[in-house]
C-alpha cells in the first residue's frame, strides 16, 4: 500500500503546499489528503484522519503539524525535520511580501482582498465538511449530525464572544455522543 518517495518528491510537494497555504489549517488538509493519500497512497484514510483530529487539538498551525508528520514517517526524523523548516520558509517569505505589498496600496483593495480569500478558505471547508459527513454517514445517523450542527451553530451565534469557550461546546458534545453510545451498547447486550 505504502509508495516510496524520495526526498526531493516530497520536498516539492510540501514546497507546494506552502505556497498554496494562504488559509492555512483545516483549508488545506482536502488538498493534501488528496495527494498523500489518493494520489500517491503514502497515508491510508484512517490514519490521515487520525492525523486531522491529532494536529486540530494541538495549539498551533495544523498544516505543519501534519507536513510534520508525514515528513518525519516517510523520510526519518533528520530529514523530516530538514524539509519541515523548508516548509515554513514560503509562509514566512509570503507573509513578508503582503506586507510590504499591503503597506502601499489603499486599505479598500486589501479589504476586498481579504473578503475573497475568506470567500476561498469557507468554500474549501465546506467541501472538507461534505466529503468527511459522507465518510461517517456509515457510523453517525443523520439525527445525530444535524443535533451537532445545530448546536455548534447556536453556540458560535447566539453566545457572546467571551463567554463562548469552545471546550464547553466539544464536552457538550462528547457527553451526548457517550450517552448515545452507551444507550446502544447497553440495548444491544
Amino acid at each position: 500500500m505504502q509508495e516510496k518517495i524520495g526526498f526531493w518528491k516530497l520536498f516539492f510537494f510540501i514546497l507546494k503546499i506552502s505556497f498554496i497555504g494562504f488559509g492555512g489549517g483545516n483549508a488545506l488538509m482536502p488538498v493534501i489528503k488528496k495527494e498523500i493519500v489518493e494520489n500517491k497512497k503514502l497515508l491510508d484514510v484512517k490514519e490521515f484522519d487520525q492525523i486531522v483530529i491529532v494536529t486540530n487539538m494541538l495549539p498551533g498551525a495544523s498544516v505543519i503539524q501534519c507536513i510534520s508528520y508525514i515528513s518525519i514517517k516517510l523520510l526519518g526524523k533528520v530529514k523530516g525535520i530538514i524539509i519541515t523548516l523548508f516548509a515554513l520558509l514560503p509562509h514566512i517569505m509570503f507573509s513578508f511580501g503582503l506586507l510590504l505589498l499591503f503597506s502601499k496600496i489603499p486599505e479598500q483593495y486589501v479589504q476586498i482582498f481579504a473578503i475573497g480569500v475568506l470567500v476561498s478558505i469557507i468554500a474549501f471547508l465546506i467541501d472538507f465538511g461534505i466529503n468527511y459527513l459522507k465518510q461517517s454517514r456509515q457510523n453517525i445517523k443523520l439525527p445525530f449530525i444535524v443535533l451537532i450542527f445545530l448546536f455548534s451553530f447556536s453556540f458560535c451565534f447566539f453566545v457572546p464572544a467571551p463567554f463562548n469557550v469552545p471546550i464547553l461546546a466539544i464536552i457538550f458534545v462528547l457527553v451526548i455522543y457517550f450517552i448515545i453510545y452507551w444507550i446502544k451498547n447497553k440495548g444491544g447486550k
